[in-house]
């Protein structure tokens, strides 16, 4: 009596289909982050820059878990004027060299962050967001903390003429194309707000220029120069920030984070922060 052969075929092909699945979701993967527009910037980008400040300025700090770089580079004081410096001691921030027990940052009163600061946000995981909408004529920008938004208009419109226009929170913005780099002009900021969490100042004559380069699928990278005669001796450089896409951001829901002034103020008079209202 001959005994049947128990067959293998069911079991080997399975691990052959397996194999080939995991080997076209690698591939595909892979293709993905290697083929990109470099001038599409849209997306979840988070931000991994070790400094969350303006510029690479004496006393900077690095977050615990955001991601080391090798070289901070050279590290000096922002080229203050003379009225630039009474400003800058006029604020009392509650972070860096500078800190107080007093503190008057706008952020512990609700108030807008404005630009630069909404870029380079001292906000950490998982709020450290920036999603990027491409539009055919504009950009724009979602700051996931404290839920603000800003246009970068790209229809060839030029700057506008302050006389006629108000001063706004994040300014007027207009950006264009150079080779892979998207340059962003802004004038016309409303002077309440602070560059960073040191409490550097400027006016409204300040203007900002914003340079992003999706250097590869996943990594978006800003630099940034100050111009403002009022309060800086010379353009002012940042440090180069550096974005992280976010594949799987969308995935989750929208926290809607709001700053709400009567619940902020009660938290800091219970935590006896020493933030004012001036």
């Amino acid at each position: 009596m001959q005994k049947k052969l128990k067959s293998t075929a069911g079991p080997v092909l399975s691990i052959v289909i397996g194999l080939s699945f995991c080997s076209l979701v690698a591939t595909a993967q892979k293709a993905e982050s290697t083929n990109f527009d470099p001038s599409d910037f849209s997306g979840d980008w988070d931000r991994v820059s070790s400094i969350v400040t303006f510029s690479n300025v004496p006393g900077s700090s690095r977050a615990p878990n955001n991601q080391p770089i090798d070289d901070v580079g050279e590290v000096e004081e922002a080229p203050f004027t003379a009225e630039g410096t009474a400003l800058n001691e006029a604020n009392l921030p509650g972070y860096g060299p500078r800190r107080e027990m007093a503190r008057n940052d706008p952020l512990g009163r609700c108030e807008p962050m404005g630009i630069p600061r909404n870029l380079a946000a001292e906000v950490l995981v998982p709020h450290n967001t920036l999603e990027i909408v491409q539009l055919p004529d504009r950009i724009i920008q979602f700051f996931e903390y404290r839920h603000d938004w800003r246009e970068i208009w790209m229809d060839g419109r030029v700057l506008p003429d302050l006389d006629i226009y108000d001063f706004q929170w994040n300014g007027y913005s207009i950006g264009h194309m150079d080779g892979d780099t998207l340059v962003v002009e802004s004038i016309g900021f409303d002077d309440r707000s602070w560059l960073d969490k040191y409490g550097y100042p400027h006016s409204d004559q300040m203007h900002l220029i914003e340079r992003y380069r999706r250097i590869d699928a996943d990594t978006l990278e800003l630099t940034m120069t100050l111009t403002d005669p009022v309060t800086y001796s010379k353009p002012w450089n940042s440090d180069t920030k550096i974005f992280k896409l976010n594949r799987e951001k969308q995935a989750g829901w929208d926290e809607q984070i709001y700053c709400v002034p009567a619940e902020e103020m009660m938290f800091q008079d219970l935590m006896d922060t020493g933030n004012v209202i001036q």
